[in-house]
């Protein structure tokens, strides 16, 4: 019994070492995208963003809700997949 029971919580450590960093690449990931959207929006011609008030709001309103939905979407599914895998 004690070594289901030990078996158990390795397989259970194992999928949190799967799920948090799968999280903090989603976080990074989630960052870069408001980031390169606002990159990829000022390089078309007559848009221009001349003091960086686009560039900050996009980094500090828009970029952590993005930073932070991709970082828990990405922790669901790396669970969802550990979860199938361990059967």
């Amino acid at each position: 019994r004690w070594r289901r029971s030990s078996l158990f919580l390795a397989r259970r450590t194992m999928r949190g070492l799967v799920i948090f960093p799968a999280f903090l690449v989603g976080l990074v990931a989630g960052e870069a995208i408001p980031i390169v959207g606002y990159l990829v929006a000022t390089n078309y011609p007559g848009v221009g963003d001349i003091d960086g008030g686009g560039a900050m709001s996009m980094i500090f309103l828009a970029g952590p809700p993005v930073a932070l939905l991709a970082g828990i979407v990405a922790a669901v599914v790396a669970a969802l997949w550990t979860r199938k895998r361990d059967g």
